[in-house]
């Protein structure tokens, strides 16, 4: 079973640029990523959550909490994208994400500061979910993943 990475943005942090869909509609599109000396393309799925966002993406949540170098570049550089067209956000596990739903009211699902709290609670080192950019005045935390000397041996990734 594959689960994938999602990202929220919180209300108000959406560059004025971001397509968002109104009401249950949902925007998918695909996005070429450059890894290394290939490229991939990653599919996108953007939908209203709350006053906020939500992204979902195709990209393997299991293979970046393995490390796996091609999946560690491809989130780092869709990391990037995200936080080109949104001032903040926040990167989390399908299953995380679920579970938040269940437990959160439509307007708490895309407010990054309950979230935060929420994760710290459920998944206090971070091992499935990540701060981008600022959010509640707290700094981004680090890179998740994998190990500290697999991280510094990946290529730089970028979108095109």
């Amino acid at each position: 079973m594959t689960f994938w990475v999602h990202y929220v943005i919180p209300p108000g942090a959406a560059a004025e640029g971001m397509l968002v869909p109104p009401g249950d509609d949902v925007l998918v599109f695909a996005q070429t990523v450059e890894v290394g000396p290939g490229d991939r393309t990653v599919e996108f799925s953007l939908l209203a959550a709350g006053d906020g966002v939500q992204i979902a993406t195709d990209i393997d949540c299991t293979a970046l909490l393995r490390g796996e170098p091609e999946e560690v570049a491809v989130v780092r550089a869709v990391d990037s994208w995200v936080l080109e067209r949104a001032a903040q956000a926040g990167r989390i596990h399908e299953l995380l994400l679920h579970r938040w739903h269940e437990v959160s009211s439509e307007s708490h699902r895309s407010s990054l500061e309950p979230l935060r709290r929420w994760l710290l609670a459920h998944d206090r080192p971070g091992d499935y979910w990540k701060l981008l950019g600022t959010a509640a005045g707290q700094p981004s935390r680090g890179d998740r993943g994998g190990p500290a000397s697999r991280r510094d041996a990946i290529p730089a990734a970028r979108v095109t």
